[in-house]
């Protein structure tokens, strides 16, 4: 029989869960946005060579493909830190944490789990922002919940984790 998993292990189940669904949108994100050029076009666009390989000059083809706009690349950003600092904070954990016996909730990591979920279900982009938002509040939520267990805890490998806890929200998160 399986012996029930620790409440951090829980956590980082949640987390695992999130960041497949988190690098999943983002792959598909980037899928939906323009086609790249091939090797054979120029930089203004003309193509060098044409169908049977000689080199004259072909017009682009009409530009039908969807244009990323900059809120796009911006919401693509977004997703990209949060799923460095989430990639970071599974790190950390699975590290630095599993072998000490921190007091933590799961409940922030399920609710991230389902905020990923939630968006990546969504057909259309009009609740994208307000997602991303609540996705960060609850990544910097789960890192001051890690701080605060930390903070209360006597061991020597917390003076290492706090300041690793630290940078990694300095570099991810807008906080």
């Amino acid at each position: 029989m399986q012996s029930p998993l620790s409440p951090l292990q829980t956590c980082i189940v949640h987390q695992q869960s999130a960041l497949t669904v988190l690098h999943q949108y983002l792959r598909d994100q980037r899928h939906l946005g323009p086609a790249q050029p091939g090797p054979a076009q120029t930089p203004g666009g003309c193509s060098t060579l044409s169908q049977d390989g000689s080199s004259r000059r072909v017009p682009p083809p009409a530009p039908t493909s969807k244009r990323r706009t900059i809120l796009q690349v911006a919401r693509e950003s977004r997703l990209t830190r949060f799923i460095g600092f989430t990639s970071g904070l599974l790190n950390l954990e699975q590290n630095s944490l599993a072998p000490l016996h921190l007091h933590v909730e799961w409940k922030l990591s399920a609710e991230l789990r389902n905020l990923c979920s939630r968006m990546a279900a969504r057909a259309d982009c009009l609740r994208l922002d307000a997602d991303l938002k609540a996705i960060e509040q609850c990544l910097q939520d789960i890192a001051l919940q890690l701080l605060s267990s930390l903070s209360s805890d006597d061991s020597a490998a917390r003076l290492q984790t706090i300041p690793a806890l630290k940078e990694l929200c300095k570099r991810f998160l807008e906080v």
